[in-house]
């Protein structure tokens, strides 16, 4: 599976609760807390999602039952975390008038 995770040495899996409504909305946002803490940190990360269908497995379903995750849950995104090996790249700029305010 690390392959997917271009490398990082770290790979968070975030599991919910099958039967909650907001289980999806609600990873998202840990994901995105936890990237924004990380790069409060000066460790870069990134929000991988394909958590159900990377754990829709023989080898995820085996990986889920030796770490002891509850049959009832089930992986809905990743956070991978790491150190940039090099400078920190620097943003695209933004595109002219797609973003319209409207008083």
């Amino acid at each position: 599976m690390k392959s997917g995770f271009y490398g990082a040495p770290t790979v968070v899996c975030i599991f919910c609760q099958d039967d909650f409504l907001f289980k999806v909305a609600d990873a998202f946002c840990i994901a995105e807390n936890m990237i924004l803490q990380a790069t409060e940190l000066g460790i870069s990360s990134c929000i991988i999602s394909r958590g159900e269908e990377t754990f829709d497995s023989e080898e995820g379903r085996s990986l889920a039952k030796n770490w002891g995750v509850p049959e009832d849950y089930s992986c809905q995104c990743f956070v991978i975390l790491g150190y940039i090996d090099g400078a920190q790249p620097k943003s695209k700029p933004r595109r002219e008038n797609r973003v319209v305010v409207v008083e």
